[in-house]
């Protein structure tokens, strides 16, 4: 029996990670044995048994809100839309904005990013005394235990901050791993490079993990470019944060920096994490990107960094009389309130009923619609002075809308040439506590030398579906005995429709698979993903569909 269950449960092992876990562990423990006691010496002289506590409790802060609160423990999909940071007048977004994420890969990242940075501030910072004389549990400040939670402390202080001075609306502690980026390469610069290079190393081991054999092949997908998916200004009012926190921890322990090294480490950590991408979209799903601009602001903001370490006096209060470092130190202020200043019109955005679609699918206040060609009314919603930049904010967009006008809440979720692609998408809604999903499905024909005819329908789960969209009528590039035929969508299918000139000869609903039907003097046939008209001995293939639709 033993003979028999062994390869069994070998077998069911997941061989390809285990060799991958195996190999890690072993080299990292002989690099550990090569170097003897220089490795965890330093870390033990400034981290309890040399570990990063702080850091490891934020991320376990950060994992348990992903699995319970947003329930990606018990559903494929995280519960994402209500946790936004919609507006100021929808708290709930604002305060966890921050900590939620969008997807195993996002949380992921951020994780990563937040162990690797984060173990470098908390190096940096320490949780014992470092003056000499000074030592441990001597009071609050000296305590480690209580040096270990400043750091979670920190670190949801400033998640809090970028969620509410981030332009709306964002999701993720993205702001958070730049703010421990930002702090690092001051306070550390060349150890925030190691640790730069080090997170992608982690980044391999992860991905060989979880994919470890793939097997790829050409598809057709729908991707937008992956940078109008990144928040920048979040990005930047962390890193600029986190560049102020390292400054004034220098300052007050008196320690030197390196201005050098810092322009070097900033350099390379904003044009390794895309700050250079400097973008507005335009309407339409396309979006302008200003990389000449990015590019020379990277450049910039390196220089403004490491100048502001370079500060002569120790005061926490700058001197600006001939010190480049003060004025730097000041420019750096600046640049982060100009920064937050910019959010506040976006997140005074407020959504009203008149500006819900009409046609959806209600669930408990949410409006699930797709529509085409519409005003973005989050955007056109985004207070400007003046008048300036009202152009900007008449975006159209297509896709499977969400709005809610109680939570300020107005979102492309799927863009129409993703449910296009893909023919089938789910949304979830919902908040704490509770969630629904709505399922969208579009199903359509290709219509010979013209556009695709399609429809688009909602339903709930368990619910019947609705039509939501319809399609206008194509007809074909093809004439069979003088005749042309039209697809039409409809509520209930599709219809054809045969013409000839300007008159409408007959119209009949579409025939059933492999079935054929005869619609004005023509016999209208339909072979599982092919429609054809014909006539005596002429046949004419009039449409086709990657799968059939229903």
């Amino acid at each position: 029996m033993l003979q028999s269950w062994l390869p069994t449960a070998v077998a069911a092992l997941p061989l390809r990670p285990l060799v991958v876990v195996v190999t890690v562990v072993a080299v990292l423990a002989a690099v550990r044995r090569l170097a003897g006691r220089r490795l965890a010496a330093p870390l033990r002289r400034r981290l309890l048994l040399g570990l990063p506590w702080g850091t490891l409790l934020t991320m376990a802060l950060v994992a348990a809100i992903y699995l319970f609160v947003q329930g990606a423990w018990w559903h494929p999909r995280p519960l994402v839309t209500p946790f936004r940071t919609w507006s100021y007048f929808y708290p709930l977004g604002m305060v966890t904005g921050a900590f939620t994420h969008g997807s195993v890969g996002h949380v992921t990242g951020n994780l990563l990013g937040t162990l690797v940075f984060g173990t470098v501030v908390e190096y940096a910072w320490g949780h014992y005394p470092q003056r000499r004389g000074v030592q441990s549990f001597t009071g609050l400040r000296t305590n480690p235990f209580a040096r270990i939670l400043a750091v979670p402390a920190a670190m949801i202080a400033v998640g809090l901050f970028t969620g509410l001075f981030a332009i709306g609306p964002v999701v993720g502690f993205s702001g958070v791993v730049f703010a421990l980026g930002g702090f690092a390469l001051v306070a550390r610069p060349y150890l925030f490079l190691g640790a730069l290079l080090a997170s992608r190393a982690v980044d391999q081991v992860y991905v060989a993990l979880r994919f470890p054999q793939p097997t790829v092949g050409g598809s057709t997908r729908f991707v937008t470019p992956w940078w109008a998916d990144i928040a920048i200004q979040g990005h930047a009012i962390g890193l600029l944060a986190g560049v102020l926190l390292a400054g004034a921890l220098t300052l007050a322990r008196d320690e030197p920096t390196r201005p050098a090294r810092v322009f070097f480490a900033a350099l390379v950590y904003a044009v390794s994490r895309g700050l250079w991408a400097v973008y507005v979209p335009v309407g339409g799903g396309e979006y302008t990107l200003y990389r000449w601009l990015g590019t020379g602001l990277v450049f910039l903001l390196a220089l403004l960094v490491a100048t502001a370490t370079a500060r002569r006096g120790r005061d926490l209060v700058p001197e600006f009389e001939r010190d480049a470092g003060s004025l730097a130190t000041l420019a750096v202020v600046v640049a982060l309130c100009s920064l937050c200043l910019a959010a506040v019109p976006a997140n005074l955005a407020t959504i009203e009923d008149a500006e819900v679609p009409d046609e959806g699918i209600e669930v408990e206040g949410y409006t699930v619609a797709y529509a085409e060609d519409v005003r973005n009314e989050y955007a056109a919603s985004i207070w400007t002075p003046l008048g300036i930049g009202e152009s900007r904010t008449n975006i159209s967009t297509s896709g499977v809308i969400v709005a809610n006008a109680d939570r300020e809440i107005w979102i492309r979720t799927v863009p129409k040439g993703r449910l296009a692609v893909n023919q089938r998408a789910t949304v979830v809604v919902g908040g704490v506590g509770w969630r629904e999903p709505v399922y969208a499905n579009r199903s359509g024909w290709n219509v010979l030398g013209n556009d695709t005819v399609y429809r688009v329908q909602l339903r709930r789960a368990g619910g019947p579906r609705r039509t939501a969209y319809t399609s206008p009528p194509s007809t074909a590039d093809a004439t069979v005995a003088g005749r042309n035929v039209t697809l039409r969508a409809a509520e209930t299918g599709f219809r054809v429709a045969v013409s000839r000139g300007n008159e409408t000869i007959a119209t009949g609903p579409l025939p059933a698979n492999m079935s054929s039907r005869s619609v004005g003097g023509l016999t209208i046939e339909r072979n599982r993903t092919r429609i054809y008209a014909s006539t005596n001995d002429t046949r004419v293939r009039i449409a086709r569909a990657r799968r059939p639709p229903d």
